[in-house]
């Protein structure tokens, strides 16, 4: 089972920590990791959009899963369009999100429309590391 990790992590110092010391690791231990924040920076003018490519082309073509890391508010503009991305390719997501606002319409951890791709991919929506974990468990004996 390989899983690709969306998420907005890799952009900022603080985040990054998480990312690469708890966040993949974990995910490692369950399934083998598309990691789009390793990928080298095509070069040229239009660098951004080829390398916007490279990650839905990742996750339609090589990802069975997809980790959507959904913290901040509003979650991460990429990291939705994954999401989306993932669900209309058939991909479940796993949503993770464990920010302690909520979003969206009273009562959602995030717009609704985001919860209703994730549903529609067949995926799960978690709040812990301990829930994605179990998640991940859960996918990958499929």
């Amino acid at each position: 089972m390989i899983a690709y990790v969306a998420s907005p992590y890799g952009f900022a110092e603080s985040t990054r920590v998480f990312y690469t010391e708890r966040l993949l690791p974990l995910v490692r231990r369950h399934v083998e990791v598309i990691d789009p924040w390793a990928v080298d920076l095509p070069t040229g003018d239009d660098h951004w959009l080829a390398l916007g490519d490279i990650h839905l082309a990742s996750i339609a073509e090589r990802a069975d899963l997809v980790v959507a890391c959904l913290d901040q508010e509003p979650p991460d503009n990429g990291t939705v369009v994954e999401v989306a991305w993932a669900a209309a390719h058939g991909k479940p997501v796993i949503a993770y999100r464990n920010d302690l606002r909520e979003g969206g319409e009273e009562g959602l951890r995030y717009n609704l429309m985001i919860g209703a791709a994730v549903r529609r991919s067949g995926g799960v929506e978690v709040g812990s590391l301990t829930e994605l974990e179990t998640a991940l468990l859960r996918f990958g004996d499929t």
